[in-house]
């Protein structure tokens, strides 16, 4: 992966801090948790007072995690 994604991810992923995600990660796998921090080369999730890195070259997507009640 080259810098330019990275500094995409990065201004993006910023957007989030303190609020509640979801993450796909390669693989298929989805964690959700409460977005930590933004550091160059990897994100922190806090899922349950556990913290979680995920690195951001094996983020597919990351969107605002809504619960809706019905």
């Amino acid at each position: 992966m080259n810098n330019y994604s990275n500094a995409y991810w990065l201004e993006a992923i910023q957007h989030y801090l303190g609020q509640m995600v979801a993450v796909q990660q390669t693989g298929n796998h989805v964690q959700q948790g409460v977005l930590a921090a933004v550091c160059p080369d990897y994100i922190i999730l806090d899922v349950c007072r556990t913290p979680f890195y995920i690195r951001i070259d094996q983020i597919v997507w990351i969107t605002p995690f809504v619960n809706h009640k019905d």
